[in-house]
């Protein structure tokens, strides 16, 4: 049986008590939402088994004429504020970012060329939180 050394316990503790006093530590964070009648979103999951205050997001757009019109992906959290703002490349076929752990936002496809808004999403992210 291998030894345990003191170093790695004291860096577990030390994780365990940022994420304790950071707010919250999710385990398996899932995304929930309704692409089916999307015109952008072709899927969304979670990316890592476990987060903090958000969770990683992978966006596959579709290859359809509105998802090539996005040029930009913004979270807007349940308040209403902006959680994060992502730049999409001609192109791109799958976006990156994070929405809020635990609870409902709204992912916003737009096309900051011509200032529209594409595409309104609502989704949720949930998980096992354990702190």
């Amino acid at each position: 049986m291998p030894k345990t050394s003191w170093r790695h316990v004291l860096v577990a503790a030390m994780v365990v008590l940022v994420f304790a006093f950071g707010g919250c530590l999710t385990l398996e964070p899932s995304i929930t939402t309704e692409t089916s009648d999307s015109s952008v979103f072709d899927g969304l999951s979670a990316t890592e088994p476990w987060t903090g205050s958000g969770v990683r997001v992978n966006a596959t757009l579709r290859s359809t004429g509105d998802a090539g019109n996005v040029t930009q992906i913004t979270v807007i959290k349940a308040n209403g504020r902006s959680f994060q703002t992502i730049p999409v490349d001609p192109g791109q076929t799958t976006v990156i970012f994070t929405v809020p752990a635990n609870q409902n936002s709204s992912i916003v496809a737009s096309n900051t060329a011509n200032s529209t808004t594409i595409e309104t999403v609502n989704v949720t992210a949930d998980g096992n939180e354990v702190l």
